[in-house]
């Protein structure tokens, strides 16, 4: 019953922010993926009312679940521009990402969350899926994405806004030097793309992209890396 009201919670919040139309379309994929993938992620969460030992919440967006529509069509793409079997979540919150990009084929994954209780919510999730997926590589790290030091086959991040402009330039400013060393090209998947400029400005190219200047927005970009020569502004 309490899931039942959040779905309806859901809707209402979509009609009175987007529109009703886009709603029911919205509130469909739920109910129709949410029973597929067998998690219940679409409740948002207040910041404020979770446990965060490092890190600034005024810099950081609310929990909400990315839509599964739109999930979908980005890793449906990816598969089409790049074999590569790696992901990492950047504010993975309850772990949808990390559920659907296994059943697409993601087999060593990553989620980075600052929030106590939604790291424990996505590491039961991931956990439930081993039996139906057996042969994942996947963990749950609960740090503040700054504090995050990607390994040498990270090289896909996934983006739902989770933090501020500033926060993505230090990230972007932080890891460059690791990016060129490895020597691969880097790919952030990127749902409803605020910060779009951000990564366009260091380099970034669009090479896919869905419903422009519409609510359901996406794109994926990507950096071949250039020796140790880039700067990022």
């Amino acid at each position: 019953m309490k899931k039942f009201i959040y779905y309806i919670y859901n809707f209402f919040f979509l009609s009175i922010n987007w529109n009703p139309v886009l709603a029911i379309f919205v509130t469909w994929h739920e109910l129709k993926r949410g029973s597929k993938y067998r998690i219940y992620t679409i409740k948002r969460e207040k910041l404020e009312k979770l446990t965060i030992e490092n890190g600034d919440i005024t810099k950081s967006s609310p929990y909400e679940a990315v839509t599964y529509y739109l999930l979908e069509k980005l890793l449906s793409a990816f598969r089409k521009i790049d074999p590569s079997t790696n992901i990492t979540d950047l504010g993975c919150g309850k772990g949808r990402v990390l559920v659907v990009a296994a059943h697409f084929g993601f087999t060593t994954i990553i989620g980075v969350e600052f929030a106590n209780e939604l790291c424990e919510k996505a590491g039961a999730n991931m956990r439930k899926l081993e039996k139906k997926i057996p042969g994942l590589n996947w963990k749950v790290i609960n740090k503040n994405v700054m504090n995050y030091e990607p390994g040498p086959d990270d090289n896909v991040f996934f983006l739902f806004n989770p933090f501020d402009r500033e926060t993505l330039q230090l990230f972007l400013r932080k890891n460059e030097m690791l990016f060129n060393k490895n020597q691969k090209p880097i790919y952030f998947i990127y749902a409803s793309p605020v910060h779009l400029d951000v990564l366009l400005k260091n380099g970034y190219k669009n090479i896919y992209h869905i419903n422009p200047a519409r609510n359901l927005e996406a794109v994926i970009v990507k950096k071949e890396p250039v020796g140790n020569t880039m700067q990022v502004t």
